[in-house]
């Protein structure tokens, strides 16, 4: 049995790992690998994302969890939305110096984004949601 901050923290790590993948072949300069590689690692936060806005977070409001820290979270997911749309348009114009430039940015935000979750919102999540952990685990993954 997984628990939801164990399932979450290997999603991060998947998509650190994409993420470190897409830089390298962009700032080599590889932009037909860079592509393929940064449209894995957008599509891999994507789901991210939904699991964390579909599922986790509302499961946890209705679970009398704590609102304020959600709110906080959807909010740094639009900004790192923005960060990689910056980045998808340095894909699309071949710009290695602004990839990496935002990409700094981003892994910054990311950062300290899931940080907050893996200390805090995760394993909020795990206590307040006991019961239906294995019920949620499941929704998340079909995600």
């Amino acid at each position: 049995m997984s628990t939801i901050a164990e399932f979450m923290r290997a999603d991060h790590h998947f998509c650190d790992e994409a993420f470190a993948l897409a830089e390298q072949a962009a700032l080599d300069n590889n932009w037909e690998e860079a592509e393929i590689r940064f449209n894995h690692f957008r599509e891999d936060m994507a789901r991210h994302f939904r699991m964390e806005e579909s599922e986790l977070f509302p499961t946890l409001i209705a679970g009398n969890g704590p609102a304020g820290p959600v709110q906080v979270m959807r909010m740094e997911h639009a900004q790192m939305n923005a960060l990689i749309e910056q980045m998808s348009g340095a894909v699309k114009h071949r710009d290695a110096q602004e990839y990496g430039g935002v990409a700094e940015t981003l892994l910054i935000v990311m950062q300290q984004h899931n940080l907050k979750e893996e200390q805090m919102l995760y394993p909020m999540a795990d206590h307040f949601l006991t019961a239906q952990r294995e019920t949620l685990l499941g929704r998340m993954r079909q995600v």
